[in-house]
């Protein structure tokens, strides 16, 4: 059809690939694959019968009607998001809503809630745990918790604690037939991985002098909460973080077998639009976040 517009998410991907000229760098912003990114480009050079940029070997290139589209597309999804914020100030003014991961939010966000309602009893929180990046272009969240090491493309984060990591067991597992006293002893047992963050072992075992390549073998899941209960039960051993485990290592659920912590790179930052920084919401509630400790 001769009056077909172009859909938001083809135009995201045009504007992200022309900022950063790179289908791949495009693809991680947007949390796309490289080929879905191209597809998208692809199918909007079609639709307007004009090639946007000059594929390379390797790098892509603005053609010059790409350089003009890119002028009205990236004014066009400015207006919109603008537009989608004037039209989102209509919820109350006092409520914040924030988008977590479950891990953070239930280990430790929701036990030290209270602490913040009681200093800002006006601000109505909404809180959204979730397994998933908030969307900022389309979900109705005004902050989020993110885990890994930013920044993320067009929004404003920061780290909001450092995190250390160190091997976690069960006291059974740590004094049991294969007792663990030492770094080697590691090897004779499996090691618990999450799925999140695949390359957590082998950035601890690079960063620690001594310490084996691998466990006995290996053990994956797909959330914290689940990995430390396999821990906990005597499964094998697990890297983790006083923020995430600080009360089954109280409990005597879980111990540290030795002193290896090891600064993680990835921690959790907190995330939100760049015009929103001035938010007397937002500033409240991180100046909360990063006081608070551990």
């Amino acid at each position: 059809m001769h009056d077909e517009l172009p859909s938001i998410s083809s135009l995201r991907a045009f504007v992200t690939a022309a900022e950063t000229l790179s289908f791949k760098e495009a693809a991680a912003r947007l949390h796309l694959s490289a080929s879905a990114v191209s597809r998208q480009v692809m199918g909007l050079e079609e639709l307007l019968d004009t090639r946007l940029f000059l594929r390379g070997n390797p790098g892509i290139e603005l053609t010059p009607a790409g350089a003009r589209y890119l002028e009205t597309a990236a004014r066009v999804l400015r207006e919109l998001r603008a537009a989608r914020d004037e039209l989102r100030s209509e919820v109350r003014e006092g409520s914040l809503r924030v988008s977590a991961l479950e891990s953070f939010s239930a280990r430790w966000l929701v036990p030290r809630l209270s602490d913040f309602i009681a200093a800002h009893p006006a601000i109505e929180l909404r809180i959204e745990a979730t397994l998933r990046y908030a969307d900022f272009d389309r979900d109705p969240v005004d902050v989020a918790i993110r885990f890994g090491t930013g920044p993320w493309a067009d929004l404003h984060s920061e780290p909001i604690v450092d995190l250390d990591v160190f091997p976690v067991c069960s006291p059974e597992l740590r004094d049991g037939p294969e007792p663990i006293r030492s770094l080697r002893d590691l090897a004779n047992h499996p090691w618990i991985y999450v799925s999140q963050v695949p390359d957590a072992w082998n950035e601890w075992v690079q960063a620690t002098d001594g310490a084996p390549a691998h466990g006995s073998r290996a053990i994956e899941y797909d959330h914290v909460g689940i990995a430390l209960s396999a821990a906990e039960s005597g499964q094998g051993v697990a890297l983790s973080a006083r923020l995430l485990c600080s009360a089954e290592i109280e409990d005597g659920r879980l111990c540290t077998p030795f002193d290896a912590k090891v600064r993680s790179e990835q921690t959790y930052h907190l995330v939100c639009r760049p015009e929103s920084l001035d938010d007397p919401r937002i500033v409240a509630f991180r100046d909360w976040l990063v006081s608070t400790p551990d």
